[in-house]
């Protein structure tokens, strides 16, 4: 009988949980809600970051292929629509064959440029976002880069630097230096 009971102690103080199993399971739980949490909430501030990621890639996309066509005639340009109707990024054209240098400098989009080089015509605006675009403190409408790859404005070619803001639940923004480094910021 007392054998039965010192078993039957020892068998009750190893039923709980200990401290470090507690906070394992805490820390579990935490590493899941980050990540699941964001999952129901919805897209609410999200819109602006994928934005500001695509602007970074289509910059540098252009910056690269400027940096390796060094033809004087040809521009290698992003232009951005801010309207009432448009708000939109992405080349003035990305048909780079001889002949074709004025569409390369046009102020427009051309939404025949695949996807990854532009956004829609409409797809910011019917995220809630708007866009900003300065070269310093002052408006602009397109970005160049020259054959080194810096950019070219019709400002101060970035010399207070460049900045793109996207504005709707969050805000969210690329920045061009002088030199050519693209970066959020």
């Amino acid at each position: 009988m007392f054998w039965s009971l010192s078993v039957l102690k020892h068998q009750r103080a190893q039923g709980g949980f200990t401290l470090l199993e507690l906070i394992v399971v805490m820390i579990i739980l935490g590493i899941l809600a980050i990540y699941a949490v964001p999952k129901f909430s919805g897209a609410s501030g999200y819109s602006e970051y994928t934005y500001q990621n695509r602007l970074i890639s289509v910059l540098r996309n252009m910056q690269v292929r400027a940096m390796q066509d060094s033809r004087p005639s040809f521009c290698h340009r992003i232009n951005f629509i801010s309207t009432s109707t448009q708000v939109a990024f992405g080349p003035a054209s990305t048909n780079y064959s001889a002949g074709n240098e004025a569409a390369t400098c046009a102020t427009s989009i051309d939404y025949n440029s695949p996807e990854y080089l532009r956004t829609s015509a409409t797809e910011i605006q019917e995220s809630s976002v708007s866009m900003t675009v300065v070269d310093g403190s002052t408006a602009i409408n397109a970005i160049d880069f020259n054959s080194v790859g810096s950019p070219q404005t019709a400002v101060s070619n970035c010399s207070a630097g460049c900045r793109v803001t996207f504005t709707g639940q969050a805000a969210a923004q690329v920045c061009i230096e002088s030199e050519g480094f693209i970066h959020a910021c």
